[in-house]
């Protein structure tokens, strides 16, 4: 929203304008510009940094100071305007008895205010190709009918969608075909979109698709965060056609039936073996298309769009969008946050432990953000229940485990008696990664630690002489005082070769 308002500014839009475009107070937007311009950044360095960073800049971590008596008339406001329709009631009458109910309300110019801001329409004007200006807006569509190509792993034939843009003074239209209409292969559609006009208009005009619309509206439609961060990305304004207003967007919709002749009719008896080798096709008649002369002009649409558009069009950002998630999660007692199809784990420096911290993650990258500042940035792993960490971030504990390995237990073990050695060696032999058995050597030594030293190596001694190695009969000997094995335990000595004794190359 920050974002937006200072997009606006710099587009020299009223306060008024914005505040009434973007649902929020006059005063908000205000205090918005008050402190960008206090700000020693610019305003596209303001607009370069991550929303959690931007926010706590603007708002010092705090929430936006909210008036409840608004929250309050804006649950009145329907009653309100519909009992201002009947006759002989005034809005001076409605006042006294809002103020009756409400001692603390607004005064009777901002109660009049809020009505006629409440009850305002917009009446809708035909839109004129006069009308447009160069450069100002590009429009977006999906075909209704759809293209394929024949999977060459299964034979299966794959029907993708067709995504549209124009540039709507020129004509110049792109046209490329993607897997769905979902939010991340629209938002990578219009990034190639826009590379191939290269440079940004002012207004995108997408429909009123999920991917680019939370929540429709004809006068103030909700945009989803992705359509939102591109237009930030971009520094341009994203403005939904009017639900039901085919004429809002009526040069999309007819690039769209020139795309049905012009692309789907020459492709109709050709067959493509992957979405790669059908784009280049569409991209192969679309340059054709662009290049043909209009009829009764001596010019086509690629030499009206150089001439007259291009020039008017902002420069790209030297890096592409990348469409941005984010998460508010909890700090785990091993300092990882977690998140993903795959489950995977990310470290957060363990001061953190068990507080919330906000994450923002893109396709390749990770960032790990607590009261507005960034605390950690890994690269994107897809591997499943991977862990990427910095060692820094974990607690002392957790780095000693990492230490950890077969010949670091079998060290140890060396150190206590010979037969503990062997113990940790036939464990570590079983042929399953050395991480498997940790827990085991780990159990072993806590029994060591907390056990008598010469009752621990009878123990260790009856273990190897029977060939039962197991962490549990260690441990019931050690229980029992080794009771019912020979009196005189000292002397046990493992024998050298016994047709029941499997020794380590069992483990092998």
């Amino acid at each position: 929203m920050i974002k937006q308002v200072l997009i606006r500014l710099s587009q020299k839009e009223s306060i008024r304008s914005i505040a009434s475009a973007l649902h929020i107070s006059k005063n908000t937007v205000s205090r918005y510009k008050s402190i960008a311009e206090a700000d020693p950044l610019t305003t596209r360095e303001l607009i370069a940094l991550e929303d959690t960073v931007l926010n706590h800049r603007f708002n010092g971590g705090s929430p936006a100071y909210c008036d409840e008596r608004m929250e309050v008339l804006k649950e009145l406001l329907p009653a309100l305007e519909k009992e201002l329709k009947k006759p002989h009631v005034t809005s001076q009458l409605l006042w006294e008895e809002y103020r009756r109910d409400h001692p603390d309300g607004y005064s009777l110019s901002q109660f009049r205010y809020h009505i006629s801001q409440h009850m305002k329409a917009v009446t809708p004007s035909t839109l004129l190709r006069d009308l447009y200006q160069p450069g100002q807006k590009m429009l977006i569509d999906f075909a209704g009918d759809r293209l394929s190509y024949i999977d060459t792993d299964t034979g299966e034939e794959v029907f993708v969608e067709t995504y549209v843009a124009i540039m709507p003074y020129s004509g110049m239209t792109f046209v490329m075909c993607v897997r769905s209409q979902g939010i991340e292969q629209f938002l990578m559609a219009t990034v190639r979109a826009l590379e191939f006009f290269g440079g940004v208009p002012k207004i995108l005009v997408p429909d009123n698709l999920k991917s680019a619309v939370k929540k429709a509206d004809s006068y103030e439609p909700d945009l989803t965060t992705g359509m939102n961060d591109l237009a930030n990305h971009y520094l341009c304004v994203a403005q939904p056609a009017r639900v039901r207003k085919p004429k809002d967007k009526a040069l999309v919709e007819d690039a769209v039936n020139k795309a049905y002749r012009h692309i789907y009719a020459p492709l109709r008896n050709r067959i493509f073996h992957s979405l790669e080798e059908l784009n280049e096709a569409v991209a192969e008649l679309v340059d054709r298309y662009n290049q043909k002369r209009l009829t009764g002009c001596d010019y086509s649409r690629r030499e009206c769009f150089l001439a007259s558009e291009k020039p008017m069009l902002a420069p790209l950002p030297q890096a592409p969008f990348e469409f941005k998630r984010r998460a508010t999660l909890k700090v785990a007692p091993n300092s990882f946050i977690t998140f993903g199809a795959n489950r995977n784990s990310y470290s957060v420096p363990y001061r953190l432990i068990g507080q919330q911290v906000d994450v923002t993650f893109t396709a390749t990258q990770v960032r790990v953000y607590h009261s507005g500042e960034c605390v950690a940035t890994h690269m994107r792993s897809y591997r499943r229940n991977d862990y990427t960490y910095v060692e820094e971030h974990l607690p002392p504990k957790s780095r000693e485990y990492r230490a950890y390995s077969a010949e670091y237990f079998i060290s140890k073990a060396e150190r206590i008696s010979p037969e503990f050695k062997t113990i940790i060696e036939a464990i570590f032999a079983g042929g399953q990664p050395e991480q498997v058995y940790f827990r085991t050597a780990q159990g072993f030594f806590s029994l060591q630690r907390d056990s008598d030293p010469a009752l621990f190596r009878q123990a260790c001694t009856i273990a190897v002489c029977h060939g039962n190695l197991r962490y549990r009969f260690v441990k019931a000997l050690i229980k029992t005082q080794c009771e019912g094995f020979r009196e005189n335990a000292d002397e046990l000595t493992p024998p050298g070769n016994h047709s029941n004794i499997r020794g380590k190359a069992a483990f092998a």
